[in-house]
């Protein structure tokens, strides 16, 4: 069964995606498995695969923007 995500969640994977994006512009070398294993206890029973793909929109509205990114 498909289920929205709730406030909650977006607020965190969001988060986690920019501590990813601080890391990354910073130069600063960090593991995207990692942060995806510690955000899947606080997600409500999501897969690693909706996480990757959360990530992959959120990756793709800031590059519409015109704005940095994560890479890959």
């Amino acid at each position: 069964m498909i289920t929205d995500w709730s406030n909650i969640e977006l607020d965190l994977i969001v988060a986690d995606y920019f501590s990813m994006l601080r890391l990354e512009l910073s130069d600063i070398a960090y593991n995207k498995a990692e942060h995806r294993r510690n955000l899947l206890p606080l997600l409500n029973t999501r897969s690693k695969g909706s996480v990757e793909f959360k990530h992959q929109n959120i990756s793709a509205v800031l590059a519409l923007l015109g704005q940095p990114f994560i890479k890959g």
